[in-house]
């Protein structure tokens, strides 16, 4: 997708007083990020609402009663941006084994390809970044004409009966 074919970003807000708020907001980035048609994987989408769902729980719990939500597709990564009123920095507590709450950022930090805060206003942004994890059709295309390319012997035989077909990952399918 070239860069001027680009979803604009698409914010939201979501306060505390809305039902099931977290929920809300995490089936809303789902909902954009569907309808932008983003190359991810029923992994990556739950990765993608986990982290919305750590992120924005927190930005209600510790920093106030409402936050605005900010979805951004490069076309090489998503971004969700979570803007809240609070210039109280994100921090990773050390979560004892029983407790209830406490690793949400570390949730964050190893289901997001990464992870941030930036100041903003009278208060932050905390964002992640996902990376899909599906190649568009042109993409898987391409990578299977280079992989045909680079090895001679994973195109077809022009004596054999049946041609050889590639997978995705190069290998050949009998």
């Amino acid at each position: 997708m070239s860069p001027d074919l680009l979803p604009a970003p698409v914010e939201f807000h979501i306060t505390s007083q809305d039902s099931n708020p977290v929920f809300q907001a995490r089936e809303t980035v789902e909902r954009i990020i569907q309808d932008w048609g983003v190359p991810l994987s029923r992994a990556g989408i739950s990765d993608l609402k986990l982290c919305t769902s750590e992120v924005v729980a927190n930005a209600l719990k510790h920093a106030g009663s409402e936050c605005w939500i900010k979805v951004i597709w490069t076309g090489e990564h998503l971004k969700i941006e979570v803007q809240d009123r609070s210039l109280r920095l994100p921090h990773m507590p050390k979560a004892g084994e029983d407790d209830e709450s406490g690793r949400g950022l570390l949730l964050v930090e190893s289901f997001a390809q990464s992870w941030g805060w930036e100041p903003k206003g009278l208060g932050k942004t905390v964002f992640f970044l996902i990376r899909p994890d599906v190649l568009p059709d042109d993409q898987l295309l391409a990578r299977l004409v280079r992989v045909a390319a680079a090895d001679p012997a994973l195109t077809a035989d022009p004596v054999a009966s049946e041609p050889q077909v590639l997978s995705a990952r190069g290998l050949v399918l009998a």
